[in-house]
């Protein structure tokens, strides 16, 4: 368990997994459940039953115990749900930051949160959790989509969601994966640029991370088309990330097909990648084309 619980993520996976086992009912107790029988066998309305299974309600344990037992889940199933639901009524970490959280983003940073590892590929910029301040601030104001009213809280979720890499007891696992090409596009001065790649070289040092520049000869590799996160859980199946256009919004997809593919898609990048070790030297090397 980490120290970054998502109410609202924990809350659309648990109400995922209960339409999932009524569904599933009459292979477990012989019978179809419709919501508005679960509705009568909690003493409630098929709205609420409703509003559970689409994650859009607050959820108590018992009522998640209870729908369990009609469903014929199983011990490790009523176990791991109902310590879901218990958890799904903690505060959210990233509540101060909210007017700059879209729903889109909010599924990325719950899932970060609950991740034992992230795959993260970008073609345009270093990664978001690899980034320094300095480097945020200038995307940040460069970039046409964020409100500068609102760059200070931008800057501030973004350092933030970085702790996870350091948590003290379940760090997250990272291997990013970055286009050569970013390595070369400057981002606000070149001091920015030179702290940014001292940067990348300290964090290399991390046994969790790893960073891995995958170059410009390799290409039209598997993930050209664009960037992607991959996430990987103990508790869930693993889910992914395909950024967009941050108006359009992105898409966040927990569906084993989508996820195994993007497996897939990493592991044929992760073959025509430098090593770590090799990355690492290109990084400092290259943080000499900033030195003015």
């Amino acid at each position: 368990m980490t120290s970054r619980s998502d109410a609202g993520w924990l809350r659309r996976r648990v109400g995922r997994e209960l339409r999932t086992l009524r569904e599933r009912a009459p292979e477990r107790v012989g019978r179809r459940i419709s919501t508005s029988e679960a509705a009568t066998e909690l003493g409630c309305t098929q709205p609420k039953i409703t509003s559970m299974e689409q994650g859009k309600y607050r959820l108590q344990w018992r009522d998640v115990r209870d729908l369990l037992e009609l469903y014929g889940a199983t011990d490790s199933e009523k176990t791991r749900l109902v310590n879901w639901a218990k958890r799904s009524n903690e505060p959210i970490w990233w509540a101060p930051f909210s007017e700059v959280v879209e729903d889109w983003f909010a599924e990325l940073i719950g899932g970060e949160g609950e991740a034992e590892r992230e795959i993260t590929y970008e073609h345009g910029l270093i990664p978001g959790l690899l980034q320094t301040r300095k480097y945020i601030e200038a995307l940040t104001r460069a970039s046409p989509v964020v409100n500068q009213q609102y760059h200070d809280l931008v800057v501030g979720l973004r350092i933030e969601r970085q702790h996870r890499l350091f948590d003290d007891e379940y760090p997250l696992k990272l291997e990013a994966l970055i286009e050569e090409s970013v390595l070369s596009r400057p981002v606000g001065s070149e001091g920015v640029m030179r702290e940014q790649f001292a940067h990348l070289v300290s964090l290399g040092n991390y046994d969790n991370i790893d960073i891995r520049v995958v170059p410009t000869s390799a290409g039209a590799h598997a993930a050209i088309d664009g960037s992607f996160i991959l996430l990987e859980f103990e508790e869930f199946q693993p889910a992914v990330y395909l950024q967009q256009h941050p108006v359009v919004g992105a898409r966040y997809s927990d569906e084993r097909e989508v996820a195994d593919v993007y497996t897939d898609i990493a592991k044929q990048v992760r073959d025509v990648a430098y090593s770590q070790e090799v990355s690492l030297e290109l990084i400092d090397s290259m943080s000499r084309d900033f030195s003015g």
